[in-house]
C-alpha cells in the first residue's frame, strides 16, 4: 500500500464559526505537531471526499456549538462529567471526511495509526496485547497534538498521550504520565488528564489518553 505524501502545511485551528466553504482553503488540523508524527493523508485528499447530508448531521449531532471555557472545562473533567465537550462543527465535518479517506486508503482507523503513523512508536500497543498490570515509565509515552481538538476557548491545547502500555480508563494520571507531562510541558502549566472509557474510544485497539493544557 502506496503512503499519501505528508502535507506539511501548519495546522490551523478551526472553530464553529468558520464556514464549510472555508475548509477548502483553510490550513490542516489542529495544533502543531512535533515532526516525528506526521499527518499522512493530505488536506488536498480530505477536501475531495463528498460532504453528505448524512455526515453533516453526524456532525451537528456530535459537535459543540459554543466554545467550552478553561474554567468550565476543568469544572466538567473535575465532576467526570464529558458529555457537554464536542469539536466544532466544522472540527466534526472535517473529522468525519478524514475518516472516510482514511477507511479508503489505509482500511481502517487502528490500521492507519498502528501500521503507518504511529508505526515505530506503538506497534505492539493492541489492546488485547498489554499486561494491565505493567509497571509505566516516561519512554512509555509519546504526545501528538491532537488533529481534530475539542472546541474550546482560552488558547487551550488538546493533546493525544500515546502509550506502549495499557492505561486505565478514567481520570487519574499515573506517576509516569505526570512526569512525562511535566518533562514535556513544564511545571507551570495548568492540564487535565483522562483516558475515555473503552465504548468511547475512537481507537479501543490502541493505549492512549487525552490531556488538555493551558499555559499561564
Amino acid at each position: 500500500m502506496t503512503r499519501l505524501e505528508v502535507d506539511t502545511t501548519p495546522r490551523a485551528m478551526l472553530t464553529a464559526a468558520a464556514p464549510l466553504a472555508k475548509l477548502k482553503t483553510a490550513g490542516v488540523y489542529g495544533l502543531p505537531s512535533p515532526p516525528d508524527s506526521p499527518m499522512l493523508l493530505t488536506k488536498a485528499a480530505v477536501d475531495a471526499v463528498e460532504v453528505t447530508a448524512e455526515m453533516e448531521a453526524e456532525a451537528r449531532r456530535l459537535s459543540s456549538a459554543e466554545a467550552v471555557s478553561w474554567e468550565r472545562f476543568k469544572q466538567l473533567v473535575d465532576a467526570k462529567n464529558l458529555k457537554p465537550l464536542g469539536r466544532s462543527y466544522a472540527m466534526q465535518v472535517t473529522y468525519e471526511q478524514h475518516k472516510i479517506q482514511m477507511l479508503r486508503e489505509y482500511g481502517s482507523i487502528a490500521n492507519y495509526l498502528i501500521n503507518y503513523a504511529l508505526a515505530e512508536f506503538i506497534a505492539e500497543t493492541k489492546t488485547d496485547g498489554f499486561d494491565a498490570g505493567a509497571a509505566l515509565a516516561v519512554g512509555d509515552f509519546m504526545f501528538r497534538a491532537n488533529d481534530f481538538p475539542y472546541h474550546l476557548c482560552d488558547n487551550v491545547e488538546h493533546w493525544v498521550l500515546w502509550c506502549k502500555k495499557r492505561l486505565v480508563p478514567g481520570f487519574e494520571a499515573p506517576a509516569a504520565a505526570v512526569e512525562a507531562i511535566e518533562q514535556r510541558f513544564g511545571r507551570d502549566v495548568q492540564w487535565r488528564y483522562f483516558v475515555n472509557p473503552v465504548h468511547r474510544q475512537s481507537v479501543p485497539q490502541l493505549s492512549h489518553a487525552h490531556v488538555f493544557i493551558k499555559r499561564t
